[in-house]
């Protein structure tokens, strides 16, 4: 029980193991257009006390194909996603993080525009722990 606390406890500030600097999705970068830009996201996690985390998602146009970046929270560093695609109106940004011991652990995250707001649903390890968050362009 111990160790699946100290993942949770990590999930909430997307810890991630290092990422394939450099590279692109297969996304056109037309098919995410609408979600370019810099996100400030705060995500919640309700299993522990509502705990919020800040973090920045950068959506960008590399080379015609979507990138996306992540950073903030605790985590440290930025992990490159090279790994997104639509699905209807969302973005789904998937990922693995790598908690400090232990293996690797897959994470989706699904963004989805409202207007001016970015809404954002995390899965984590097939469904073990979801956060979810909003946030505004910067």
């Amino acid at each position: 029980m111990t160790s699946l606390k100290v993942l949770l406890g990590c999930v909430v500030v997307l810890l991630a193991g290092p990422a394939a600097a450099g590279q692109a999705s297969m996304l056109d970068a037309s098919e995410a257009s609408a979600f370019m830009g810099t996100w400030l996201i705060t995500m919640e996690n309700p299993r522990f006390g509502r705990a919020r985390q800040d973090q920045t998602a950068v959506i960008r146009d590399e080379g015609s194909k979507a990138a996306a970046r992540i950073k903030g929270g605790r985590r440290g560093g930025a992990l490159d996603i090279t790994d997104i695609a639509k699905d209807g109106d969302s973005l789904v940004l998937s990922f693995s993080m790598s908690p400090p011991r232990g293996k690797a652990v897959p994470v989706v995250l699904t963004l989805t525009l409202d207007g001016q707001t970015i809404n954002a649903s995390q899965d984590i390890g097939g469904g073990r722990v979801t956060v979810s968050g909003s946030g505004k362009k910067q």
